[in-house]
């Protein structure tokens, strides 16, 4: 999936990150991956000074509304919490005789033409710059209530979603990852 804006740093503006594993697998549904991805986007966020302003981790895909400070590059951040989530996520397939998923992610990484052995993510990833309040609202709405979706239903009520900054927006439950609340 090639990046459909490529503004990286609007100065003043957040940015709607969207990022897919390969063949839109089911990943994340597991806990102990979708924890592991959580600690990824924190411990990126804080190397690359990216201030996350709400999160979901769905099964299959993540979205992140942030903003980046300074010089900050969207386009790193982005490689490389894809790149260290990669790395484990094989090494929990590994650990786990994941083999279906191993396979899975061997034959894309071939069809990729990249030179690794394994493919997890999709190429590329959708950044949408976001420069009006009300714009920033409607993408962290969509983000909230995403687990609640038909397709999904992963939860009854945002809020309760674990893998999302809802909790945090709707009761003051603090996520793993800081949040910078849009009042």
């Amino acid at each position: 999936m090639k990046r459909r804006h490529s503004l990286l740093n609007a100065p003043g503006s957040s940015n709607f990150i969207t990022t897919t594993i390969i063949d839109f697998t089911h990943l994340f549904h597991r806990e102990a991956l979708a924890h592991m991805m959580l600690y990824t986007i924190k411990h990126c966020a804080s190397k690359y000074n990216i201030t996350i302003q709400g999160f979901v981790i769905m099964p299959n895909h993540v979205h992140l509304l942030l903003y980046a400070q300074g010089q900050a590059v969207i386009s790193k951040f982005t490689g490389k919490m894809k790149e260290y989530s990669a790395k484990e996520i094989v090494g929990w397939c590994i650990k786990n005789n994941e083999d279906s998923l191993l396979a899975k992610f061997a034959f894309s990484a071939i069809e990729s033409f990249r030179g690794h052995k394994y493919q997890v993510w999709q190429q590329g990833f959708d950044n949408v710059a976001i420069t009006r309040r009300e714009d920033i609202i409607v993408k962290l709405n969509y983000m909230h209530n995403n687990p609640l979706q038909e397709r999904w239903r992963l939860c009854q009520s945002a809020e309760e979603y674990q893998f999302s900054s809802a909790g945090y927006y709707i009761t003051g439950t603090e996520p793993i990852i800081p949040i910078l609340k849009i009042e």
